[in-house]
């Protein structure tokens, strides 16, 4: 058996890494349920610890313009300037066969267990929370809440 250990620092993730857009839809499918695809999120940071991913981007139109809300339920909100450009959200890759809530994320033992790569595990990545358009820091009881490692936000 390989040893485990937690990733010391978050991975900041690339648009041309493999497995970066199926992260990114998996983030950002609440976004599109809602606004379809009128919005789009410019990714300020994707960045991934473990089995843990965290998003943080701005809402754009297509365009590159700040999206117009009228119409959907952030309408009022908006319009009263309530709400921020921001998107985030949190995910964990659940590996496959449902190894539960505490378990670590694989190692190599070739590599003298060293974890592998968050966009190598097995398994698909699951939304535990997101906020759209935040007016204060919305995830910054998602740690608590998530039992999320704080270096996966930033903090």
């Amino acid at each position: 058996m390989s040893a485990t250990f937690p990733q010391a620092a978050p991975r900041a993730l690339q648009a041309e890494d493999d497995g970066y857009q199926e992260l990114l839809d998996a983030a950002t499918a609440p976004l599109h349920e809602v606004l379809g695809d009128r919005v789009v999120v410019e990714v300020e940071r994707l960045d991934c610890l473990g089995r843990w991913a965290f998003l943080m981007g701005n809402m754009r139109t297509p365009g590159g313009e700040r999206p117009d809300f009228r119409g959907t339920r952030f309408a009022e909100h908006a319009a009263a300037g309530s709400m921020s450009d921001l998107y985030v959200a949190l995910l964990r890759r659940d590996p496959e066969g449902g190894a539960g809530e505490g378990a670590e994320p694989a190692t190599d033992a070739a590599d003298g267990g060293v974890p592998v790569d968050c966009l190598e595990l097995p398994g698909e990545w699951v939304l535990l929370d997101h906020a759209i358009g935040p007016g204060d820091v919305a995830w910054l009881d998602w740690p608590a809440r998530h039992a999320a490692p704080r270096a996966v936000f930033g903090f």
